[in-house]
């Protein structure tokens, strides 16, 4: 297993300040998949990936349903939405310290996020708290004016998808990320970022 083995289209190596990944021409857009490490990543990998996963978060289960996959979103979003989120909270670290570079929010209750090595990858794999991201977007919803019910997060997705595809990337963002969160909560199964 080598580091070529992460998803096609991720940078090698996490953003500089002036060399964005979510800039790059080569990544063009991201989504959110629920689910396994073998719904986003394939072979050696995904299995490194899971064993690191379960070795620090045990609870973490699999019920072998299919990974459910949000829409497409464009990459440039994610900052857009973080930066959206640091000037309407004061504080909110699993919205505005992980890059959309992998990076997983799990099932489980913490404050931080976690740095967890890779056999044979550069980089870590940046773990976040699932239940905090979700208490992270309901706060940012309710200072943003953004919607939280699911039916009324659907129209809105829908009216980008037909109408205003390349208007408000945070807020696009924003709608693809809780539904997906509010999935991933649903089945208590993993929440990938994914490139």
């Amino acid at each position: 297993m080598s580091e070529s083995g992460w998803r096609a289209g991720i940078s090698r190596r996490p953003p500089a300040a002036n060399d964005s990944v979510l800039e790059s021409s080569s990544v063009s857009s991201l989504t959110f998949v629920v689910g396994s490490a073998v719904g986003v990543f394939s072979g050696e990998l995904a299995q490194a990936v899971d064993a690191t996963l379960r070795a620090h978060f045990p609870s973490i289960q699999h019920d072998g349903r299919d990974p459910y996959q949000s829409e497409p979103v464009e990459a440039i979003g994610w900052r857009q939405l973080q930066e959206r989120v640091m000037r309407t909270l004061e504080r909110a670290p699993q919205l505005t310290t992980i890059d959309a570079y992998q990076a997983v929010y799990v099932p489980v209750a913490s404050d931080g996020v976690a740095h967890l090595p890779i056999a044979n990858v550069a980089d870590p794999l940046q773990v976040g708290s699932l239940p905090a991201l979700l208490e992270e977007l309901r706060r940012f919803a309710a200072g943003a004016a953004l919607p939280t019910d699911d039916v009324e997060l659907m129209q809105l997705a829908l009216r980008y998808l037909e109408e205003d595809f390349d208007k408000d990337l945070d807020v696009q963002t924003y709608i693809q990320l809780l539904l997906s969160a509010k999935q991933a909560a649903a089945r208590n199964e993993s929440l990938w970022v994914v490139l």
